[in-house]
This record gives C-alpha cells, sequence and structure tokens, in this order.
C-alpha cells in the first residue's frame, strides 16, 4: 500500500540556521507516529511545513503520491490537513465558544461568522463536561 502522506527530502534555512536538511519520512493510512527529539531538532517546523505555516526551501511533500504546495495553512486545509496544536492559545477576551472555533469559525456565507450556531454548538460540546459554562461568556470570566 502507498503512503498517504510523504516528506521527500524536506530542507528549511531560515537566516543563519538550517532547520531541516534532507528529511524524508511516509506515514501510510491508520497509521500513528510520533516526532521525538531534543529543542531545535525540527520536528515543529515539519509540522508547520506540513501544516502550511512554512514552505520547504527544498523538497517535496506528497498526499496520496501527488505532490502539494501547502503555501498557507488554507491550502494545507484543503488538501486535507489539519492540526491539532499540544499547547492551545486562548484569547481571554473572547468568548468560550470563540475560543472553542478559533482558527476555524463557523461561518454564513464567505465572511460572516455563525455566532449563535458557533455558541449552540459549543453548548452541546460543554453539557458533557460542565453544563453550568456559558458559551457566550468571555473566557477569561471562568
Amino acid at each position: 500500500m502507498s503512503p498517504r502522506l510523504q516528506f521527500q527530502g524536506i530542507s528549511k534555512l531560515f537566516p543563519a540556521v538550517r532547520a531541516l536538511d534532507g528529511v524524508s519520512f511516509s506515514v501510510g493510512a491508520g497509521e500513528i507516529h510520533g516526532l521525538l527529539g531534543e529543542n531545535g531538532a525540527g520536528k515543529s517546523t515539519l509540522l508547520r511545513i506540513l501544516s502550511g505555516v512554512h514552505t520547504p526551501t527544498a523538497g517535496s511533500v506528497l498526499i496520496d503520491g501527488k505532490p502539494v504546495t501547502l503555501a498557507n495553512p488554507v491550502a494545507a486545509r484543503a488538501a486535507g490537513v489539519a492540526m491539532i496544536h499540544q499547547e492551545l492559545q486562548q484569547v481571554p477576551r473572547l468568548s468560550v465558544a470563540q475560543n472553542m472555533f478559533l482558527g476555524h469559525p463557523l461561518t454564513r456565507g464567505a465572511i460572516f461568522v455563525a455566532r449563535r450556531e458557533q455558541e449552540r454548538r459549543a453548548a452541546e460540546a460543554l453539557a458533557a463536561i460542565d453544563p453550568s459554562i456559558d458559551p457566550a461568556a468571555p473566557l477569561g470570566t471562568l
């Protein structure tokens, strides 16, 4: 079976730093892999390339055997790549629901945020944890 995801010869240069140097790595369907290494080994850089935050200086990313250009997070998402970061960022001034949908807001049309729908879905999710949490309340007030 061919890999779902492949990195082929990925390198990333920053000013005065070679973060990645010819990394090749494959992941098959249903496989789970862990990236381990010292601080500065390039783990986060590799994941940022996969999620479209950085572009590689050299090398290719393939999904289902086809080269893809993940020039930004929107392109990565369109290619089926989504990241769940270890340390989620929180914005205390935004509501609980807005924080839950941070980075992936529900929209009406092209640009309008579907705030009521976000609050409804947040309430459904929160009901299993703590139904007393108001999804419309500012996160910083909890």
